[in-house]
């Protein structure tokens, strides 16, 4: 099997496992002793506020993480079979605002013996708790609600607080480059930053972690304004981030980088670009969040006007909207293991939604999924586009990314007499089958029509599988003919499915949304036999 790494990768695990030796000698933590603040020069705003239901469960004893729940009476012990996750979670201090949303003197002091209790047992590094992300989670988590839990703190306690902060601030700043990257350095370049604007005498830090920023966005974000994950979750999460740099940035009445004004105005759209018009986003790339209000939050908040960009080239999606009728296609090329270690092998699937029903999706993915899940989602046969023999359109590792190099996507995206048609083409086959994909979906000026069509252009492969994932909320019936079907939401306008001249039939799917447990649901199916020069399969779907 080929390396799925690179030597620039492989290097870079090297380097990991070279700091690691370094950060675990018994002598490192004294290279961050220094000079000690006394107090803060001021803490961020709270972008988002915390869930008072959530902090209530941690009043109660118990942490629930991507439905993950154990029992949590303070962050030493910590249940044996708890996964990675969960336990990133506690150490990342994120929950704090939950207890801080509680209002109340018990949430405030649970919260300040949690953190006085990390303070007198984390002092020294450790592989999990003082990763640059985590730790830079929890800085900006103590940073931002130091008011919360520190109120008639005893001097005792503030003491400890400065000392373990400023030595987690300078390790960060050390260790921020060398051994995270993607999504996860720019966690930690946000603390870097919140700690060169609150710590007395860390100015440099605020400097240093706004150039490092600047670097990094011109490497993760095209030009178009997507983050190159191409997961739709990312990008929002992302663009969170930035937009709670510049809010604190501003509160600080420090004047914010013309960068970083201009990196927000040109994500804000692709985040337009993604979303159904229920208000959640597509499931594309490892996204599966389909709860809106978190988005409306951002959205508000960045300040940014600008309308969702329908041929997001850079990005590789493609949007088509009209009447009440909205698609998004997966346009561009799988991204790499550093962009995105769970990219899902999904090039050219589609989904479709009508008003706020979805009707035709991807299976998403669940967080903290297993390891068998995680193959099984990230297949081809997970999304709604078409599967030869079994195989996946880009073979992926079980280990993260994909086995094979990465083919290439071409699209086109034309107008013809109010009509949009986008066609676009995929060479992921062309390695096992010598077959290129080709897909060409239009919907009419009125959104009541959309015609797809899919080409299998070569000599290789026995019998393809052309799939249309259904949303559990939508009933299917298959017509007497069996070559069409009835799609009907529990509200909306109801579709009709047909495929010229083949027989469909249904097959169970499985849904995950992650505001939601899992659901079973249906899939629409169009089976057939490969001859010496490929197949055209022609379908069609219709308002009723």
């Amino acid at each position: 099997m080929p390396n799925r790494y690179s030597a620039k990768e492989i290097q870079g695990r090297l380097l990991d496992r070279f700091y690691s030796f370094i950060y675990r000698n018994r002598l490192y933590s004294y290279t961050l002793a220094g000079p000690t603040p006394e107090r803060l020069l001021g803490t961020p705003p709270e972008l988002i506020p915390g869930n008072a239901a959530a902090g209530q469960l941690i009043l109660a004893g118990n942490l629930i993480v991507a439905k993950e729940w154990w029992p949590f009476t303070n962050v030493i012990d910590i249940p044996e079979n708890a996964s990675s996750d969960w336990q990133a979670y506690l150490h990342s201090f994120k929950w704090l605002g939950d207890l801080r949303a509680m209002g109340n003197n018990q949430a405030r002091l649970l919260a300040r013996e949690h953190v006085s209790t990390w303070l007198n047992t984390h002092t020294k590094w450790s592989p999990l708790a003082w990763r640059a992300d985590i730790l830079g989670q929890r800085l900006t988590n103590w940073i931002t609600h130091f008011g919360f839990f520190s109120r008639e703190a005893p001097q005792e306690f503030l003491d400890l607080f400065f000392l373990e902060v400023t030595k987690q601030a300078r390790h960060l700043n050390r260790s921020i480059i060398k051994t995270i990257a993607g999504p996860k350095r720019i966690q930690g370049l946000k603390a870097l930053i919140y700690c060169g604007i609150s710590l007395p005498n860390f100015e440099h830090y605020q400097s240093n972690g706004l150039r490092l920023l600047e670097k990094e966005l011109d490497h993760q974000i095209y030009p178009d304004g997507g983050h190159y994950s191409r997961n739709p979750q990312t990008h929002m999460k992302v663009l969170t981030e930035l937009i709670a740099i510049r809010d604190t940035l501003t509160a600080a009445h420090i004047n914010t980088p013309d960068w970083l004004n201009s990196t927000i105005g040109h994500m804000v759209p692709i985040l337009r670009t993604y979303r159904h018009a229920d208000g959640g986003l597509a499931f594309f790339n490892g996204s599966s969040d389909s709860s809106s209000e978190l988005i409306d939050i951002l959205l508000s908040k960045s300040g940014v006007k600008t309308r969702a960009i329908l041929n997001a080239t850079y990005s590789g999606y493609q949007r088509l909207h009209a009447g009440k009728t909205t698609i998004l296609i997966d346009t561009g090329s799988p991204p790499n293991v550093v962009e995105n270690e769970w990219a899902h092998s999904g090039t050219l699937a589609f989904e479709m939604s009508s008003g706020t029903d979805r009707i035709i999706v991807n299976c998403g993915m669940p967080e903290n999924a297993t390891k068998g899940w995680l193959k099984a989602l990230r297949s081809t046969a997970a999304h709604s586009t078409i599967v030869v023999d079994n195989t996946n359109s880009s073979e992926i590792s079980s280990t993260g990314g994909f086995v094979y190099k990465l083919g290439q996507v071409t699209s086109s995206r034309r107008e013809i007499a109010g009509s949009t048609i986008i066609e676009a083409s995929y060479d992921g086959y062309t390695k096992p089958f010598g077959l290129i994909h080709r897909r060409l979906i239009m919907l009419a000026p009125d959104g009541g029509e959309i015609h797809g069509e899919d080409n299998l252009m070569g000599p290789g492969g026995h019998n393809y599988n052309l799939r249309f994932h259904v949303h559990p909320n939508v009933q299917v019936t298959i017509l007497q003919d069996k070559c069409a079907a009835i799609l009907k939401p529990r509200r909306g306008s109801g579709w009709r499915f047909m495929c010229i001249n083949q027989i469909i039939t249904l097959e169970e799917s499985i849904y995950f949304d992650s505001s939601a447990p899992q659901r079973r649901t249906q899939q629409i199916l169009v089976s057939g036999p490969l001859g010496k020069n490929g197949s055209t399969i022609k379908w069609r779907l219709s308002k009723i």
